[in-house]
C-alpha cells in the first residue's frame, strides 16, 4: 500500500508495505547497504521492496533457484532443512542479518526460510545484487563477511540451544532473542511454543512448562500483548554455568 509523503520513518510503519526508501531508512546502520554511497541509491536500489510477513510465511524453499536475498529489519527467520521426512531448524537469524546470498554463487537456496512471528524485511532481487557486485564489489565483500559472522554466531547459538537442561535451553533462546530480535525498548515477542520446542530440541509441553515457570518466577514480565521484558541478570545466572555469549 503506498504511503503519502516522505519522512524518515515511514518505511518502518507496520501499516505500509511497498517500495523501500533506503536513504531514509531508520535502521539503515544495521542493514546490508549501510556503507553504500547515497548517490548510488537512486540508480541501484529502486527494485528493493520493504515487506511485512506474519508468522510461518515461507520466504523461499530449499533447493529452489535463488531469485532474491532478504535483509532482516525486525523479527526472526528460521532456516530449516528437510531431515528424515521432517524439518530440522539449523539457524535462527534476526535484525541486520542477510539470508539467501548463496544465489551469488549460482547455487540454489540451501535451506527453507520461514518467518518466526511477525517479520519486517527488505527483498533485494538477484539483478540488483549482481549490479551492486559489479559497481561496488567492496560492498559485496563486506556483506559476505557480515553474513558469515551472523552464520557463525547462529551456529554457536544452535549448538548451545541443544545442550543442557530444558530450562537452560529456553534461557539461551530468550537471551538470543533479546540480542537479535528485541524492539527499541529491549522487549521481545515470545515465539510460538512449537518453534521453541523445535529450536531447543524439547517437546512443546516442556517448552510451555518452562515459559510458565519463568513468568511465575518473574524472569519474564508482560509489558504488552505477546510482548515481554526479560530479566537478563537472572537469565544470565541460568546460562552462565554452561557458557557465556
Amino acid at each position: 500500500m503506498p504511503v503519502k509523503g516522505r519522512d524518515s520513518s515511514y518505511c518502518t510503519n507496520p501499516s505500509w508495505e511497498g517500495r523501500a526508501d533506503c536513504v531514509h531508512c531508520g535502521v539503515r546502520s544495521l542493514m546490508m547497504f549501510s556503507s553504500l554511497p547515497e548517490t548510488s541509491f537512486s540508480q541501484l536500489l529502486q527494485p528493493i521492496d520493504n515487506q511485512h510477513y506474519g508468522s510461518d510465511a515461507v520466504l523461499y524453499r530449499e533447493k529452489t533457484p535463488g531469485t532474491a536475498v532478504y535483509s532482516i529489519r525486525r523479527g526472526l527467520v528460521k532456516l530449516q532443512v528437510e531431515d528424515n521426512g521432517g524439518s530440522r531448524i539449523v539457524r535462527l537469524l534476526g535484525k541486520g542479518a542477510v539470508i539467501g546470498l548463496e544465489l551469488l554463487d549460482d547455487a540454489p537456496y540451501r535451506q527453507t526460510a520461514v518467518t518466526v512471528g511477525e517479520v519486517d524485511l527488505c527483498r533485494i532481487p538477484r539483478a540488483t545484487l549482481e549490479e551492486l557486485e559489479r559497481e561496488h564489489p567492496e560492498l559485496c565483500d563486506r556483506v559476505r563477511q557480515k553474513l558469515q559472522a551472523h552464520l557463525d554466531r547462529a551456529d554457536e547459538w544452535i549448538l548451545y540451544l541443544n545442550s543442557g537442561t530444558a530450562r537452560s535451553r529456553i534461557a539461551y533462546l530468550l537471551r538470543m532473542q533479546a540480542q537479535i530480535g528485541s524492539d527499541r525498548n529491549g522487549d521481545i515477542r515470545l515465539i510460538p511454543r512449537g518453534d521453541m520446542a523445535a529450536i531447543c530440541g524439547i517437546t512443546k509441553e516442556t517448552a510451555s512448562r518452562v515459559v510458565a515457570e519463568f513468568k511465575r518466577d518473574g524472569l519474564l514480565f508482560k509489558v504488552a500483548p505477546h510482548t515481554y521484558r526479560v530479566e537478563m541478570d537472572r537469565i544470565d545466572q541460568i546460562t552462565a554455568a554452561t557458557v557465556s555469549f
